[in-house]
């Protein structure tokens, strides 16, 4: 499109200046009013084709040299008009089916959630021997399955998550005075259950006081803490504890947490917020590239700052900073 009418643009100079030779050097008899109102005309229809309008045209004042450029240039015009209706119905369409996929795919995820915490509270109940008693080895078979339609349940929420932030936005709703500490602790707790299945530990320390407190979204907040310990706990092979620090900042705090694992390429550190991005692993872990995309879109939207540092086999560090 920018191309076309920059066409139009040089067009409209060439036939100024083809005026102004033929005028010159062939001294033909185009009367100086007729060739200073035919400029003019082409200035207007320039300048508006300059700033998006298309539909105007320069009439034919009987002159066969004005009458052969001004054709030249309208059909020009008429070239670059159904360019851009062409265009414009082709990135229609492309909204059109795109808004239909991720329709669909909304619809699916909330379906499948249903199921999945079916199966997960059956599988609650097998551990229990609600049904009779397990052996070691049945008990080992039903962890295996929990863990893996918890993995399912993630990525089925992380898809829901990210058509309800690109269609909806991010509503922040944040709360005064939150104790941290006990907001951070409070967030670990919920997730021991997970950690007791993957023999996992966490390794909590905090430099700040227990009176220090924070004006937070509560949901968003716990939302990135939880996408950044559990995938953690996918990754943290070499150990079986994750580390998690709170630090204070000039602004407001911090929060680290640190796994064991393979750590990251350096190639792919760059791209690891990047939409369905889920980077080189030699794991078999079932992912959607969604959970840091989404991490990294709610904490800017909490006027925050998220960043990672790598080693390869000696794991990885995510710092989120937030405002206090």
């Amino acid at each position: 499109m920018k191309f076309l009418l920059l066409s139009a643009i040089l067009v409209g100079i060439i036939s100024l200046f083809c005026c102004i030779i033929i005028l010159k050097y062939f001294k033909l008899s185009i009367k100086y009013e007729s060739l200073t109102s035919y400029i003019k005309k082409i200035t207007h229809l320039v300048s508006s084709a300059r700033y998006g309008n298309l539909y105007s045209r320069i009439d034919n004042d009987g002159n066969k040299i004005t009458d052969e450029l001004s054709k030249n240039l309208n059909n020009l015009l008429e070239s670059i008009l159904d360019r851009d209706i062409m265009i414009n119905e082709y990135v229609e369409k492309e909204k059109e089916e795109t808004n239909l996929k991720e329709d669909f795919i909304a619809s699916l995820t909330h379906d499948l959630k249903v199921p999945i915490i079916a199966q997960d509270n059956t599988f609650d109940l097998l551990l229990a021997e609600k049904f009779g008693a397990l052996s070691d080895i049945q008990k080992e078979a039903v962890i295996k399955l929990k863990i893996s339609n918890m993995d399912l349940k993630y990525l089925v929420e992380a898809l829901l998550e990210t058509y309800k932030v690109e269609h909806r936005g991010i509503i922040v709703k944040k709360e005064s005075g939150i104790f941290i500490n006990k907001f951070i602790k409070e967030t670990i707790e919920q997730l021991s259950s997970i950690f007791e299945l993957h023999n996992k530990t966490i390794n909590f320390k905090t430099e700040l006081n227990d009176d220090f407190k924070a004006d937070i979204d509560i949901f968003l907040t716990k939302r990135v803490i939880n996408n950044l310990i559990l995938n953690a706990l996918s990754y943290s092979t070499n150990s079986d504890k994750i580390d998690i620090f709170l630090t204070k900042t000039n602004s407001g705090f911090s929060i680290s947490i640190k796994d064991y694992g393979t750590g990251i390429e350096k190639e792919d550190i760059d791209k690891i917020f990047n939409k369905f991005y889920s980077g080189k692993s030699n794991l078999k872990q079932a992912s959607t590239g969604l959970g840091l995309y989404l991490s990294n879109k709610i904490i800017k939207a909490l006027d925050g700052n998220i960043e990672v540092q790598s080693k390869k086999n000696q794991g990885s560090v995510f710092t989120v900073t937030l405002p206090e």
